[in-house]
Parts: structure tokens; C-alpha cells; sequence
């Protein structure tokens, strides 16, 4: 009797316990909940500074062991244009359920144990401004996440996005929903993530009427990142696609497989370094394998600072042309965008940063064509005075170039003959259209000094250094190497019988014509 009166005084008092530490809990996080909502603000406002949005939470209905809130995505007033993210009034919200700790019952129905401050599950909740989205989804938010937010401020989350299907007119889609597991780190300085998706599947038709299909299957990322000294993204991520099919009319027409993106970066110092691989196992035209390709593109000695500034402007940039998107041609929006690029680009010189490839290769099943490239960049504002000629401008932001190039005839033979095939032309047709195309530009490489070629490989060696080149064993000045192939606009020169005949010194002089120096 005793016994079991020691056995229910037990669970009575723990029961106790935790209903105060429940309860507890759930002050501290409504406590805590103008916090959290600020580092979110200010992460929108780093990621998306011109979005003109800002969160807020209200309704906040704190219970013993559970609470619900309300987040809620406004405008913030800043602006009032007809392209706004989010107009005045409107409103995108998630409705959340909070289970207190240290015990979350719904970490408690997983089976996990491990003490934290609550259990968060998440859900988009119906707003007119998301309403057609809803009516995609069959009324059922698009996703849902599980969450679970410990004492250090770590959070543990767990994302569902639906399977969906939709059908308008002629076009569709299918999405067979994805699972993303995210871990993020107190005030958001570190998050690792794990997503992966079946398929996606778009089709519409396109503009000869013809019905178009995208269909990408096997979809990773995985990435874990933190946050440098300059508030750079920096760590590694890896991208992954098991296969990418275009089809036209229900016909292939190109097939990527095994297509991977892997970056790494880190900081030394007051610099970034890192590197990015591209992979892909085969990419097939129309049924025909053209073969795989690789890129390994390495960056050293970049600026942070600079980086940072680059990331800054540029995005502030590309965000106000977005809103201008659909009033310019593609033309347009193309030149804004390199006249951007162009614009900013000096701020990513100023540590001096180096640049290789090694290589960027392309392999089939006669052989394998390789370019290698080692770039070392120079800041152009310490060279002092501005630069008067293109030839000057490249010797202030290059130091050193040195690239190579090799492509063996035969598997350039093999590309030519099946991109011949695909236009028509039967095997023996294809091969001999490929011989004489291949001969001919070999030909044209070595008459030009471009390339040699030598057992059978058709190959380039260019070398750059203090105002010096070397072009497959050739060395000259950069200005003669100007001269010589009428490059930077500085090539020209008008030849010298075009001055007027001794009875035509009263008429008006003829135009000039040009002529390549060194002719």
C-alpha cells in the first residue's frame, strides 16, 4: 500500500512539474516571439531589400500545454507601385499550433525525448492573396512543417510540400511534392538542409503551336552554410538532377542525365576561396548520345568586402529591373542586365583574385576535348592614371594568362557527324560532311596561327604575362598581337593608295577603307 502510494505521489509530482514548466515555457516563448519576428525582418531585408514586405505575429493564444499565433506577411509601406510584392491590404499568413516543452507532445508521438523549448507545426493558411494557389492544391495548404525549436535557439524543422496537379487550357503541371529536413541555427547564422523531389512535370504548348514537355526527375540539394565575417552565405551545397527530359509532340528531343552542381567556399583571412563542380553523365539529342561534360571551376584571393558590395548593388539592381521585367523587350532586359554586370564587376578585382579551370572537358566515344585556363586579375584603381586603350585596360586588370586547349579530330568528327545525321543526312553522308569540316577548320587554325595541329589533335597554347605573349610557341607584344588579329578595336588602319588622284584634289575625299594591320 505504501509502495503505491510512493508511485502515485511520484507521478503526481512530476505531473506537476511539468505542467509548471509547460506553462513556463509557454511565457518564455511569447516572450520571445518580438525576437524571433525581428531576426526574421532583418533576414528579409538582407535576402530581399527591395521586396517592400514585413512580417508580424498576432493572436497569440497561449494555453498550459499548447498555443496558437498567427504570422502574418505585410507591406511595409515602402512601395506603392502597381508591381508590389504585397499591396496595400493584402496579406500572406501561416497559422501556427505551439506545443510547449521541455516535453512537446508532438515530439513526445515521435518518440523523441530530447528536452526543448516547443514543437512548432506550420501551415499556410487561405488569404485571398494566395487563393488561386488553394484552388490548385484542392483547398489543402501547400505545405506543412514540424518544427522543433530548442532552448539555445536552434531550429530543427521538418517540411512537407503536397503532390499537385493542375490543368489550365492546354497546360499542366504535376509535382510530385518534396520533403526538405532544415536545421537553422540561432539568429540564422548557420543552416544545413536536406531536400530531395521525385518529378516535376510542365507541359504548355509553345509558340508554333506545338505541345512542349519538361520533365525533371530525382531532385536533391543538400547544404550547409554559415555565415562569414562579411554576412556571405558561405560552406557547401550540392544540387543533383537524376534526369532532365525535354519532349516535343511527345518526341525527345534532348535528355540530360546525371547532371550535379557542387560548390565549396570558405574565408582566409579577409578573402574568399573556393571552387564549384559541374558534372553531367550524358546528354542525349533526339535518342543520339552526344556524350558527358565536366567543369571545375576553382577562385582565389577574392575580396570579401568587395563580394559583399557586388552582392549588394547587384541584387538592389536585379530586383528594380524585375519590376520592370514586363515593360522592356528581352532585348533590353538582356543589355540592363550585362550593363549591370559590367557596371559592378571592379568591385570582385580588388583582392587581386586568380581564376583556373581545370578543365572544362567534353568526352564521347572517340575521345575527350579539354580547356584548361589560369587567370590571374588584377584591382584597375591601383594602377593609376586611367587607361587610354583597350590594350591598356587589359594590361591593368590581367596579370598572367595561360590557357590550352586540345580536341582530337576524331571526336570532333564523331560531333559533326551526328549533329549532320540529326539535320538529315544518312551515316556515310554525315561522316564524310564531318572529315571535310574538321579538315577545313584546322585548316583555318593554323593559316590564322590560332591552332596546331599535331598526331591527330587539334590544339592552342596561349600564354600572357607582363605585356608579353606566347600563341602556340610564337611570342610577341600585346600591341602586336592587336595588330595582328585586328582584336580590341585597335586593328585597323587605312591603306595607303587611298589618298585622291592629283585631279581630284578639289572633290570631296572618298571614304577610307579599312585594311588589318600586319596584312
Amino acid at each position: 500500500m505504501k509502495k503505491s502510494l510512493v508511485a502515485v505521489s511520484v507521478i503526481v509530482v512530476l505531473g506537476a512539474a511539468w505542467t509548471g514548466a509547460s506553462w513556463y515555457t509557454g511565457k518564455l516563448i511569447e516572450q520571445r516571439m518580438g525576437e524571433m519576428v525581428d531576426t526574421a525582418n532583418s533576414q528579409l531585408k538582407t535576402i530581399l531589400p527591395k521586396a517592400g514586405v514585413k512580417m508580424s505575429y498576432e493572436n497569440y493564444q497561449r494555453g498550459i500545454f499548447s498555443s496558437q499565433a498567427r504570422f502574418v506577411l505585410r507591406a511595409d509601406g515602402s512601395i506603392t507601385t502597381d508591381d508590389a510584392l504585397l499591396k496595400s491590404g493584402e496579406e500572406v499568413a501561416f497559422i501556427e499550433t505551439v506545443d510547449h516543452g521541455p516535453f512537446p507532445l508532438a515530439q513526445l508521438k515521435k518518440f523523441n525525448l530530447i528536452p526543448s523549448m516547443a514543437s512548432v507545426h506550420t501551415e499556410l493558411e487561405n488569404t485571398p492573396k494566395v487563393k488561386t494557389l488553394f484552388e490548385i492544391t484542392k483547398g489543402k495548404s501547400l505545405f506543412s512543417a514540424d518544427s522543433r525549436i530548442a532552448y539555445s535557439g536552434d531550429v530543427a524543422s521538418s517540411i512537407d510540400v503536397i503532390p499537385v496537379e493542375y490543368q489550365k487550357d492546354k497546360s499542366s503541371l504535376k509535382f510530385s511534392g518534396a520533403k526538405i529536413d532544415a536545421d537553422i541555427g540561432k539568429d540564422m547564422q548557420t543552416a544545413v538542409l536536406d531536400a530531395s523531389s521525385d518529378s516535376l512535370v510542365i507541359s504548355g504548348p509553345n509558340q508554333s503551336g506545338q505541345n512542349e514537355q519538361m520533365t525533371m526527375q530525382g531532385l536533391t540539394l543538400k547544404s550547409n552554410t554559415h555565415l562569414g565575417q562579411y554576412s556571405l552565405s558561405l560552406g557547401e551545397q550540392a544540387l543533383g538532377m537524376k534526369q532532365l527530359t525535354m519532349a516535343i509532340d511527345g518526341k525527345d528531343a534532348m535528355t540530360m542525365e546525371g547532371f550535379n552542381l557542387a560548390s565549396q567556399f570558405g574565408e582566409k583571412g579577409n578573402s574568399l576561396a573556393g571552387q564549384l563542380d559541374y558534372t553531367m553523365a550524358a546528354l542525349k539529342i533526339q535518342g543520339t548520345d552526344f556524350g558527358a561534360g565536366k567543369l571545375l571551376l576553382k577562385i582565389d584571393n577574392l575580396d570579401g568586402k568587395g563580394l559583399k558590395e557586388f552582392a549588394d548593388r547587384y541584387n538592389q539592381q536585379a530586383m528594380a529591373l524585375l519590376q520592370q521585367a514586363e515593360t522592356l523587350s528581352p532585348e533590353a532586359y538582356q543589355q540592363q542586365t550585362a550593363e549591370m554586370l559590367v557596371q559592378n564587376l571592379p568591385l570582385l578585382l580588388k583582392g587581386n583574385p586568380t581564376i583556373s579551370i581545370a578543365p572544362l572537358s567534353w568526352k564521347n566515344a572517340k575521345g575527350e576535348s579539354a580547356f584548361t585556363l589560369n587567370l590571374d586579375l588584377l584591382d584597375p584603381s591601383k594602377a593609376g592614371a586611367a587607361a587610354e586603350s583597350p590594350d591598356q585596360q587589359l594590361a591593368r586588370s590581367v596579370k598572367k594568362i595561360d590557357a590550352q586547349l586540345t580536341i582530337p579530330v576524331a571526336m570532333a568528327q564523331e560531333t559533326m557527324a551526328q549533329a549532320a545525321q540529326l539535320q538529315g543526312a544518312n551515316a556515310q553522308q554525315a561522316q564524310q560532311q564531318a572529315e571535310q569540316q574538321v579538315k577545313s577548320l584546322a585548316a583555318m587554325g593554323e593559316m590564322f596561327k590560332i591552332t596546331t595541329l599535331k598526331d591527330n589533335v587539334i590544339s592552342s597554347n596561349f600564354k600572357y604575362a607582363d605585356n608579353q605573349i606566347e600563341l602556340n610557341g610564337s611570342k610577341m607584344s600585346l600591341q602586336e598581337f592587336v595588330g595582328m588579329f585586328g582584336m580590341l578595336g585597335g586593328g585597323y588602319a587605312p591603306e595607303e593608295d587611298s589618298a585622291p588622284e592629283p585631279d581630284q584634289q578639289d572633290a570631296a575625299p572618298a571614304p577610307e577603307q579599312p585594311t588589318l594591320q600586319g596584312q
